[in-house]
């Protein structure tokens, strides 16, 4: 029933005293969605958006993006009609059809607190370290989280006091999250692997290395949690998470940030220019070359200008978008190629910074959990070793791939080829990903050595 009749016939209801709001939102809520579309989401009607045209939904989030993704994926496996809608919003709206009314659904930010995302990692790296600390052997998620809640973490070596709150919110929150079973199961395996590591070499302590690091590790090390043994020295743990037969990037990071490292600003100025003209400067309705991607600060009203075009340019030409994607993207991979092909030395300390991410006197370890158990990411061992004799090195794209290429390091007599690959790695319509990623925000990984 359409919304003016429900308003016409809550007038004397409203005489009567009753509450006009909650009635209304009484009412919004007999058109209600399948209760698996919002699973372990906090939703609400939006009565003051809503309307006798659409039925407003609100659901806060700490991943919004991803969040919206899964709510659009849940609406398709249960059979309803929807798809990524228009808004002034940074995230999107969903606008769908159910059972011949129209509705919105707005993802928008939690007030505070750390995005589910977060609180993922933190899971995985967090509690394992209090498991050990306090000489605690988990058997299962849920005996794992009752003792949990039964710690002190005040009087913890292993939190620094500047994340005291963020550990307690990880500990309070952690049963919220979608994927607490995994992740909990995750923790127990590193928690076997801390203990593992201590039986070979003596631990004396274990640390989060949420923000705060440890006395004797350099700020920036990008370490997950840190192993302090009985010789005081350290060792940085960096943690992955994925199937027993999955490989996960040991790299995962985007096309400015290694520009920045190389000092090669004006490079990848000349690539976007070049993407642009060859690209972008040929669909209708692009904003000019100085803000289409949001111009120098990222933030310019014309990237959502940008944004409308691409989802236009992609529903009535979407042989002509992927074909502009991947010119894009061919410059760029020959651009990010020229880059480490241009300067031996600077590429060999970009894979020992960002790759190995060794700091003077703190190296890194990888450790992958699968399950309860974990595993070593060896590739590391083999490239650490192998960097001090590398004479040569050279960058190529693969011919069976657009989004692969090697980058060699040869010694002389042998040669390492590390699996490298720049792509779009963001969900959602044409507006934000592929060509509304830009060339500036391709994903560059590394996923390990060739064999």
């Amino acid at each position: 029933m359409a919304l003016q009749k429900y308003v016409r016939q809550l007038r004397p209801i409203q005489e009567n005293k009753v509450n006009y709001v909650e009635r209304v939102q009484d009412l919004f809520e007999e058109v209600v969605l399948p209760k698996e579309v919002f699973d372990g989401l906090q939703h609400e009607i939006n009565s003051k958006k809503s309307s006798s045209k659409r039925t407003v939904i609100t659901v806060k989030s700490g991943d919004r993006d991803n969040d919206r993704d899964e709510i659009l994926r849940r609406l398709k496996q249960v059979g309803i009609t929807a798809s990524i809608g228009n808004s002034s919003s940074s995230v999107d709206p969903v606008d769908g059809v159910h059972d011949g009314e129209n509705f919105r659904i707005e993802v928008k930010p939690l007030s505070g607190g750390m995005a589910e995302t977060t609180l993922n990692s933190s899971i995985t790296e967090l509690f394992p370290c209090i498991a050990f600390e306090t000489k605690y052997s988990p058997k299962s998620p849920q005996d794992f989280m009752s003792y949990l809640m039964s710690v002190k973490l005040e009087g913890l070596k292993c939190v620094n006091s500047k994340d005291l709150k963020a550990a307690q919110e990880t500990v309070n929150k952690a049963e919220s999250s979608s994927k607490f079973q995994e992740k909990m199961f995750n923790a127990i395996g590193i928690t076997q692997y801390l203990k593992d590591a201590s039986n070979d070499k003596p631990i004396k302590n274990v640390y989060w290395g949420y923000r705060a690091k440890p006395t004797g590790v350099p700020k920036s090390h990008p370490g997950d949690m840190f192993i302090q043994y009985a010789d005081n020295k350290f060792l940085g743990v960096s943690l992955k998470a994925g199937g027993k037969k999955t490989k996960e990037p040991q790299l995962n990071t985007y096309v400015r940030p290694i520009f920045n490292f190389f000092k090669a600003n004006r490079d990848l100025d000349k690539l976007r220019s070049l993407s642009y003209s060859q690209v972008y400067s040929k669909i209708k309705g692009m904003p000019s070359v100085a803000t289409f991607d949001g111009g120098v600060n990222g933030r310019h009203k014309d990237k959502r200008v940008t944004e409308n075009v691409l989802k236009d340019y992609d529903r009535k030409n979407n042989r002509g978008y992927e074909q502009g994607y991947d010119t894009m993207l061919e410059i760029m991979r020959k651009g990010i190629i020229a880059l480490f092909n241009k300067n031996k030395n600077m590429s060999l300390s970009y894979i020992k910074e960002a790759i190995l991410r060794d700091a003077p006197d703190v190296p890194t370890i990888v450790v992958k959990a699968v399950g309860t158990s974990y595993e070593e990411v060896t590739d590391r061992d083999e490239l650490g070793v192998f960097l001090p004799q590398v004479k040569f090195v050279k960058a190529y794209a693969t011919s069976k791939s657009k989004q692969n290429w090697i980058l060699e390091l040869t010694s002389g007599t042998e040669s390492v080829k590390m699996l490298m690959a720049i792509r779009s790695n963001k969900p959602g319509h044409a507006g934000k990903k592929k060509l509304g990623q830009f060339p500036t925000g391709l994903s560059v990984k590394y996923n390990g050595i060739m064999k």
